[in-house]
């Protein structure tokens, strides 16, 4: 049986007062009965109190910094998508020629890294030994044979420490030997052949330094005129058919050095 709670009690019971001055009828406290359970379900049914809304955790700097960062633009968006192609480009100028043996420029390049990158910087940006880039090989040795034979002889080979080298009419002078942080240029006549030799020379002098040559069908320097370099031995000649060097390792011809005789004029 329902318990009637005291207060629908006393409102009944009031009520029978007011009206007949007697006590609440069966009716009355049916009624009241029946009310209480609807009160009580009213009472259950209210909603619970709505729980605060949770604080945001704070964005770490590092991605709050990224978020921040500036997007590639869209115009360099052909800029990126053309530097692979651009790769390929570059790196088929270093490619094995036709026949599968590495082109002169690659087994220059290669024979830099091995004996010259050292002292000269990997992209000859200088170091131990002279500045070869932004034309400051060319500028000493506007012939190309006069580096080959400073670099066949080195330094000692070339005079004692003071002794010029290169274009006499040089800006600024000729070099000297041992003048720059007094280290010796090494000689290569020992230690490389002259088809070698002639491979890292005019990739120092054209690639590094951007030096203008002339090639044949095979891609292989030669002299301005069109005439080999070297002979079928892979021995330096004039552009005559003589050997280039003497004996000693010196120029059978010399220098010219306002008309170079191994690049374009």
């Amino acid at each position: 049986m329902t318990e009637v709670p005291e207060h629908l009690l006393k409102r009944s019971k009031d009520r029978r007062t007011s009206l007949d001055g007697g006590s609440p009828d069966a009716a009355e406290v049916a009624s009241a009965a029946e009310s209480a359970p609807i009160e009580k379900a009213t009472a259950a049914a209210a909603p619970a109190a709505v729980a605060p809304a949770a604080t945001p955790e704070p964005v770490p700097p590092y991605v709050e910094a990224a978020l921040k960062r500036k997007k590639i633009p869209y115009w360099a968006m052909p800029v990126l998508a053309f530097l692979p192609l651009w790769a390929v480009i570059y790196i088929g100028g270093l490619s094995p020629s036709s026949n599968g043996e590495p082109s002169q420029l690659a087994t220059g390049q290669a024979i830099f890294s091995a004996n010259c990158a050292g002292c000269h910087g990997a992209g000859g940006g200088g170091g131990v030994g002279r500045v070869m880039t932004d034309g400051n090989l060319v500028a000493t040795f506007p012939d190309i044979i006069g580096q080959l034979q400073f670099v066949w002889l080195g330094s000692n080979g070339t005079g004692p420490a003071g002794t010029p080298y290169g274009d006499p009419a040089r800006e600024g002078g000729q070099h000297k030997t041992l003048s720059y942080n007094g280290n010796p240029m090494p000689n290569f006549n020992k230690t490389l052949n002259q088809t070698q030799l002639l491979a890292v020379i005019r990739y120092e002098w054209e690639t590094l330094s951007g030096g203008k040559t002339t090639a044949d069908a095979k891609g292989n320097i030669t002299y301005a005129d069109g005439k080999p370099m070297l002979d079928a031995a892979g021995e330096l000649i004039t552009p005559d058919g003589k050997l280039l060097f003497d004996p000693a390792g010196q120029l059978t011809i010399q220098p010219n050095w306002k008309t170079p005789v191994g690049s374009k004029s």
